[in-house]
């Protein structure tokens, strides 16, 4: 007994201590709440086996700082493989074996720009899948992002989009050279695809507006890239062409990588909820114009007038021989359906 009488001593004494280690614990989470003003479990980071707040910094500077190194990159790789064309076009034999690498070097940077904006749309969907008020589940457009990107550094290694193009045209016509039907072919279906790729990420960068801009700057680089496509097919492949047309493309991949590198820290330091889905200014101009004309006329019918769209009348003759038109309106829509009154008169 007095083993077990002591036994049970310490079991209490230890529930006790727990418990007041406990409460001491929620009186100073309190008490760092009423200080901060933020609760803890939003200033907790993502429960990553990488810690995000780590690998992403908060200070906007040193993101553009990291931008500034890859666009510096980029122009050195673009001005070595400039003056390696020019040293070719000379007749340079160093030129001559200098000219393919850099080439090489800059569709390799390239690529792996395409595919490092595609693993952080993935890191961006995982963090975004944990907003507790994302019910939509619109996170799951970043994952059609990063296969979006992926797809584009593969077009962009393998040329495959000109490659089925040219297929596609000897097909159909016998015609291997270059020409603007063969160019179509593959412009078009990119130009549909883009654009509908470009409206859904500038729907999830509204809360974002150094984002937005690098996402718009990134549609005047495909736009200029695919001028540059069809001039080049209409004027002929030239020096100055061949460079502005990798200007356009380093440009395009340096503001898609940059602006989802911008919503990976507004993701992971600001906040992980969906922005909200306001009607833009080309909706709202739609609705207010043209779409309430077409609404107008829809409703009209022309055998009936205008305040008598949807109303039926019928002569009902009463048991003293007289008689009447009597109108009947339609029934209205309910969430049961029609009641059991309005069938009876209906089938009357």
């Amino acid at each position: 007994m007095g083993l077990g009488g002591s036994k049970m001593l310490d079991d209490r004494r230890r529930r006790r201590l727990v418990l007041e280690s406990e409460l001491d614990d929620s009186a100073t989470a309190r008490a760092s709440e009423g200080v901060n003003g933020l609760s803890t479990q939003e200033t907790m980071p993502p429960d990553l086996w990488l810690f995000l707040p780590q690998a992403v910094p908060q200070q906007l500077w040193k993101c553009w700082a990291v931008g500034a190194v890859v666009a510096f990159g980029f122009s050195g790789l673009l001005a070595a493989s400039l003056f390696a064309d020019d040293a070719s076009t000379s007749g340079s034999v160093l030129g001559d074996m200098i000219s393919p690498f850099a080439e090489r070097l800059l569709r390799s940077s390239g690529v792996v720009a395409w595919w490092l904006a595609a693993q952080m749309s993935c890191v961006v969907w995982w963090v975004r899948s944990r907003s507790r008020v994302d019910y939509g589940g619109r996170f799951h457009v970043w994952g059609w992002s990063a296969a979006g990107f992926f797809a584009a550094g593969v077009l962009s290694l393998s040329d495959a989009h000109r490659s089925v193009a040219q297929i596609v045209a000897w097909t159909f016509t016998g015609a291997t050279s270059n020409s603007m039907g063969m160019t179509a072919l593959w412009l078009l279906p990119l130009l549909v695809a883009g654009l509908t790729w470009w409206a859904t990420l500038g729907a999830e960068f509204r809360n974002d507006l150094a984002s937005r801009v690098l996402h718009s700057l990134s549609a005047v680089a495909a736009l200029s890239l695919m001028s540059v496509e069809l001039c080049a097919v209409r004027m002929g492949d030239t020096a100055s062409l061949d460079f502005l047309g990798r200007l356009a493309l380093t440009t395009l991949q340096w503001c898609n990588l940059m602006s989802v590198w911008l919503h990976l820290r507004h993701v992971v330091h600001i906040s992980a909820d969906p922005p909200s889905l306001s009607a833009s200014g080309w909706l709202a101009a739609w609705r207010y114009g043209p779409g309430r004309m077409m609404a107008a006329v829809s409703r009209r019918t022309p055998d009936a007038p205008e305040n008598e769209d949807f109303q039926t009348r019928m002569r009902v003759e009463a048991a003293d021989g007289t008689s009447q038109d009597v109108r009947i309106d339609e029934s209205e829509a309910t969430p049961k359906g029609p009641t059991k009154r309005t069938r009876q008169a209906v089938r009357q």
